[in-house]
């Protein structure tokens, strides 16, 4: 949800804002300095993709930029306009989520991960398409779609 122009006073006035550290972050940590967010966030840049449709026929590139347990930042081009429901692939980790985006500025978006699926056991047929492209691109992408490291 946007802050009012008095809400991000505040958080100016309050938070400790660096050169490089943005609202986002400033609203994540507040003005103690401590982290808000309920679960830890790991630094990533990771090739993803994302999948929209009926049967997951749109796609867009993008990167994953951060992952928690439940939630992403993904980098995608800003003139993509997110759908309420998404597939997340994740190359490298073999996974794909299904997801819903919670914020988007400019060419970054927030996305909650739904639920899990480990494309090496897919039990979702629905999810076939995505299975498919992550066979036929991670290779490309990572040292090898079975896990290995690169």
């Amino acid at each position: 949800m946007p802050m009012s122009p008095e809400q991000l006073e505040s958080l100016r006035a309050s938070a400790p804002l660096r050169p490089g550290v943005s609202v986002e972050t400033a609203r994540a940590f507040g003005p103690s300095g401590v982290e808000r967010r309920a679960e830890p966030r790991t630094p990533t840049n990771i090739p993803a993709r994302l999948f929209y449709g009926a049967k997951y026929e749109g796609w867009i590139d993008c990167v994953i930029k951060d992952r928690s347990a439940k939630g992403a930042k993904i980098q995608a081009p800003a003139v993509f306009q997110l759908s309420r429901k998404l597939v997340l692939l994740d190359y490298r980790a073999g996974e794909a989520f299904l997801a819903q985006p919670r914020w988007r500025k400019n060419d970054l978006a927030g996305l909650w991960l739904e639920v899990r699926h480990d494309l090496r056991e897919l039990q979702d047929p629905s999810l076939e398409p995505v299975r498919q492209a992550w066979l036929a691109l991670a290779p490309g992408l990572v040292s090898a779609p079975d896990g290995g490291e690169g």
